[in-house]
């Protein structure tokens, strides 16, 4: 507690007693009893040889709890392991390199550092970094291209994370970093450390190309990134029609059965592979199945007969669950189960709730779609 204020009254033994109050305010002022603090007992660096003089090996951080005035600034000091002086801490916990490392020269060093607080007397605390070095990077980072499609219900995208760009790299200890066409950046971002792609607001339908680099500090390797925004309208979903399949993860069913999925539906309805469109895609009731609600299109845009596309699709339920090994529990475009229809006379409407938006990513495709609401009333 840093003060006090206290009210303190005196009063009389007359009568009646006559009395008055005044305020004494304390303060407490800080010793400095708290040592500096390191964030760690001890750190492990693992480095590559031949990295710039000047490097950035480690940020060390310190806290003291202690008043402002018995903390900071710290005095960094390296009491042993640095005998040829190839590192320095700067005053704010730095770790830099003053000369280039070589693994056969030497590969290891044990740095005894101190840091000393402000106060008087000044305190401290000691750690210990233990710096390994390694052969540098000899692999270039593979980056996978990666085809992106968002549903809008709308001319416009309002934007979000639409997906995640994979890139690996055979050099154990490389640090993957990602960058953006600077030409893009007003409309798309990505996340420098873990390849996180998000769309910025006000996206207008339409088809984007992207340039997405990652390096491991010595290589660099680009890949293509295409996004796709697609507007859907209520008379879209009016003709869409549902497909419930058993026991799928919507990121299982894009990575292995959604281009299969679209190839056996095209020669089963002879059209397009493109006019074969995901509108949506949720896990249904029980979460563990999943809903996929697409959209078929003939050329200019205009939809198939319902009753053509139900008959051809339900009487190749058997042979898609042959080619895809899953299960496919119905094929819908009237919601009529529960209601008291006995002639399925009903009427349908399909509504998408786009607050909801669900990103779907694998390493080649995702797919960034709203939520989707089916309702039935019966007509008869």
């Amino acid at each position: 507690i840093s003060g006090y204020t206290l009210t303190v009254q005196a009063s009389d033994n007359g009568n009646p007693p006559r009395l008055n109050t005044t305020t004494v305010n304390i303060d407490v002022s800080d010793v400095n009893d708290n040592p500096p603090v390191f964030s760690k007992g001890n750190y492990s660096v693992i480095i590559q040889e031949n990295k710039p003089i000047g490097f950035s090996v480690l940020q060390l951080v310190v806290t003291d709890k202690d008043s402002s005035h018995n903390g900071p600034p710290f005095l960094f000091t390296i009491l042993s392991g640095n005998e040829e002086n190839t590192f320095q801490i700067n005053q704010q916990g730095v770790l830099t390199t003053t000369a280039a490392l070589n693994r056969k020269v030497r590969d290891h060093y044990l740095l005894h550092v101190q840091v000393a607080d402000n106060g008087k007397p000044p305190l401290s605390s000691l750690t210990y970094i233990d710096i390994r070095v390694i052969e540098e990077s000899i692999y270039s980072p593979a980056i996978l291209p990666l085809e992106i499609f968002i549903t809008a219900f709308g001319e416009e995208y309002s934007g979000g994370v639409i997906g995640k760009i994979h890139a690996t790299d055979q050099d154990v200890y490389d640090t993957l970093t990602y960058s953006l066409d600077p030409k893009m950046e007003s409309l798309f971002s990505v996340s420098s450390t873990g390849g996180k792609l998000i769309a910025h607001k006000r996206l207008d339908v339409g088809q984007y190309l992207l340039n997405v680099t990652v390096t491991d500090g010595k290589f660099t390797t680009a890949a293509d990134i295409t996004v796709h925004i697609r507007q859907i309208t209520q008379d879209i979903l009016n003709h869409s029609i549902a497909i419930r399949f058993a026991n799928l993860a919507p990121e299982e069913f894009i990575g292995d059965y959604w281009r299969n999925f679209q190839r056996a539906l095209r020669n089963i309805l002879g059209v397009r592979r493109n006019d074969i469109q995901i509108v949506s895609l949720q896990p249904s009731d029980p979460p563990s199945n999943l809903d996929v609600l697409l959209n078929i299109e003939k050329s200019g845009s205009s939809q198939y007969p319902m009753r053509i596309l139900l008959h051809k699709i339900n009487s190749s339920v058997p042979d898609l669950e042959e080619i895809l090994g899953v299960r496919i529990i119905d094929v819908f475009h009237k919601l009529c189960a529960g209601l008291d229809c006995p002639l399925k006379f009903c009427e349908e409407k399909v509504t998408v709730d786009e607050n909801i938006m669900s990103t779907h990513s694998t390493a080649r495709l995702s797919f960034v779609t709203p939520r989707h609401h089916r309702t039935a009333v019966c007509l008869c």
